[in-house]
């Protein structure tokens, strides 16, 4: 009886946590949906209405589309966690995680050029093969990039660097930035959850991009670290299954 009691009542916490999780994350959706929808609302009626002069149409369209843009990538990583949460997504196949960590880095040339921050790349060996999911690995690798570059100073460098041990490749990334606080650190995993000294930094941040990255990792069977110091940096490790057919 005294086991069963115990039992009811874990359960009953479960289900208290998974409601109020529920419920933070739709009031957090829905915080994120309005503050865009309101700022296109706003300055289409403004244009209508005539408050906007025809000579400024050009800036606040360009804003438009900016919030419009913040709401399809809002939508995208819904999406996205969506599929996480499904069973049996991953689509494996063999491929050069030093191509992926190359190719993305060069995408965000023209970002890195604005801030003239540049990435040092750092391979143990020329080829290094791993047995992954390379779409959900080409994700990971962006937006932990993206969140270096977000969280730099200008003028500085972004180190990434894969190597092999055993049966494992891991891969860092490592910025020189504002980095994270102490008490901050459990938390940043968590869906919507943005730090108060990123906040000033991300303002089209959605909040979603480490819980993407950790979920993509561990539906691999894998882990991901963090190490940051308050305003000297932060370094993500992650590792992967070595590919052993090649």
């Amino acid at each position: 009886m005294g086991y069963l009691s115990d039992t009811l009542n874990y359960m009953s916490d479960e289900l208290n946590k998974m409601e109020s999780y529920q419920k933070n994350f739709i009031a957090n959706v829905s915080h994120d949906f309005r503050s865009p929808l309101t700022s296109i609302k706003g300055y289409l009626e403004a244009i209508l209405d005539g408050t906007i002069p025809p000579e400024m149409y050009e800036k606040y369209i360009s804003r438009v589309i900016s919030e419009t843009d913040r709401l399809h990538k809002l939508t995208e990583s819904m999406l996205t966690l969506n599929s996480l949460d499904a069973k049996g997504y991953l689509s494996r196949s063999n491929f050069d995680i030093n191509r992926v960590i190359k190719d993305t880095a060069a995408s965000f040339e023209g970002t890195c050029d604005a801030k003239n921050i540049r990435f040092e790349l750092i391979f143990s060996d020329s080829i290094q093969m791993v047995y992954a999911d390379l779409g959900k690995i080409q994700q990971v690798m962006y937006n932990l990039m993206d969140n270096a570059i977000k969280f730099s100073h200008n003028d500085s460098t972004i180190y990434i660097q894969a190597s092999g041990r055993y049966e494992k490749i891991f891969v860092s990334v490592k910025d020189t930035g504002i980095g994270i606080p102490k008490d901050s650190l459990k938390k940043i995993w968590e869906r919507f959850y943005k730090t108060d000294l990123s906040r000033g930094k991300d303002k089209k941040g959605t909040g979603l991009g480490l819980s993407i990255v950790k979920e993509i990792i561990q539906s691999h069977g894998e882990n991901i670290d963090v190490v940051s110091t308050e305003g000297v940096g932060t370094e993500f490790i992650f590792s992967l299954p070595r590919s052993t057919n090649f």
